[in-house]
């Protein structure tokens, strides 16, 4: 045996073919458009040309694309508002950042949002739902909580938890009034109204 022989690594497995990220991106695009309601293993093994005996090798069932696509999507829109935070040094400039990052999504996808609220409805009767919508908020969490503590004037360690709820509960709200009215001023002003306001809770604190 040549040298090069014995240096070429051991192959392990079958090399990918692509087929689940191609059933991931067909659940996604399926939940988006039909939400949860119109998500079924058919129509995702459809969309994405593959046999449904594959997908629920890959993915078990319903339960398992919802989970798979709640963690997609938490991943975009934690890595989409990292970007737009970029380097934030305050605590109004993090909560200013996280929320236009959302408009931004929004706009761009006007579906996302709407996935979002879909499964959180969801998630009020359906235990494997509210568990993986769970996994995704409890990321956001992290992320939000960490960038407040970071902050030039950010809360103390044990206060920062609450103001995290609190903007998550805040961004929510702007959220869910983009989708009933559309980007109007009276929200661009709103949006910022709610920004002076963490901060005055953060330094009153």
């Amino acid at each position: 045996m040549s040298p090069a022989a014995s240096a070429a690594p051991a192959r392990r497995g079958r090399p990918s073919t692509g087929a689940k990220e191609r059933i991931l991106a067909a659940a996604i695009e399926t939940m988006k458009d039909e939400g949860y309601a119109g998500l079924t293993v058919a129509e995702v093994a459809a969309r994405a040309c593959e046999s449904k005996a594959l997908l629920v090798y890959h993915y078990r069932s319903k339960a398992g694309l919802v989970e798979a696509v709640g963690g997609e999507l938490g991943e975009m829109v934690t890595e989409r508002v990292l970007a737009e935070i970029g380097g934030a040094r305050t605590v109004e400039q993090v909560t200013r950042g996280i929320a236009i990052s959302i408009e931004g999504i929004a706009d761009e996808d006007p579906r996302v949002p709407r996935l979002y609220f879909d499964l959180a409805a969801v998630s009020v009767v359906d235990p494997e739902v509210r568990e993986t919508l769970a996994r995704v908020n409890d990321r956001w969490r992290q992320v939000v909580t960490e960038l407040l503590i970071e902050a030039e004037d950010g809360p103390a360690p044990e206060r920062a938890p609450a103001i995290t709820v609190l903007i998550r509960a805040g961004v929510q709200g702007l959220a869910l009034e983009r989708i009933e009215t559309g980007p109007a001023p009276e929200l661009q002003a709103a949006r910022e109204l709610f920004v002076r306001s963490v901060g005055i809770a953060v330094a009153e604190g």
